[in-house]
């Protein structure tokens, strides 16, 4: 029995909103501001991508499941 995360609809449905979340949308058109001397939109952006490389990884570990996985 093959599984794969793409029938799991909560788990896409987590996955479709981090890539949503992924684009600074909250920051157009406000004034810059500056964490660590880069723009905070572009933190926003970098940890929602690697929470997405996350759920990816769980993903491909928990929810992948191939005949060859089973004893």
């Amino acid at each position: 029995m093959i599984d794969e995360p793409r029938r799991h609809w909560r788990y896409m449905l987590v996955v479709g909103l981090v890539i949503l979340a992924t684009a600074p949308f909250p920051f157009v058109g406000r004034e810059t501001v500056m964490l660590l001397g880069l723009p905070l939109w572009l933190w926003w952006s970098f940890s929602f991508t690697a929470l997405l490389s996350g759920l990816t990884a769980y993903g491909m570990l928990r929810l992948w499941r191939d005949d060859s996985d089973e004893p």
